[in-house]
């Protein structure tokens, strides 16, 4: 799954913002999907970071909180990691959904900012 970033223009910023919210209205309602044991804390606390930072976007409409910018660039290898991870079998195929969200969401607020 690639993120589809606006181009540049007038309207980027707020394509951006609905882009988000979108992917993010898919991922919020579930309960936490199947993963790997192992990682299952780690993943969760992954989401749970995400989850902070997302929210905080969209209720600023698009404005990342302080630090959050931070947060997005040390989560992305970890989500790309996730992504790994959870595409080797389609027992976590949930998971996998999750998580390229996740990572499309990370990528499309960071870029908003740029």
């Amino acid at each position: 799954m690639t993120t589809l970033i606006p181009p540049p223009g007038p309207d980027r910023h707020r394509a951006i913002v609905s882009e988000v919210a979108l992917l993010w209205a898919a991922h919020h309602p579930g309960p936490f999907p199947d993963v790997p044991f192992d990682h299952r804390h780690d993943l969760a606390y992954l989401d749970l970071n995400m989850a902070g930072c997302v929210m905080t976007y969209l209720k600023n409409d698009g404005v990342p909180g302080p630090g959050h910018v931070e947060v997005l660039r040390d989560c992305l290898p970890e989500l790309r990691a996730a992504v790994a991870l959870l595409a080797r079998s389609a027992e976590y195929r949930e998971g996998l959904r999750v998580f390229r969200g996740l990572l499309a969401m990370a990528e499309l607020i960071l870029t908003d900012g740029a």
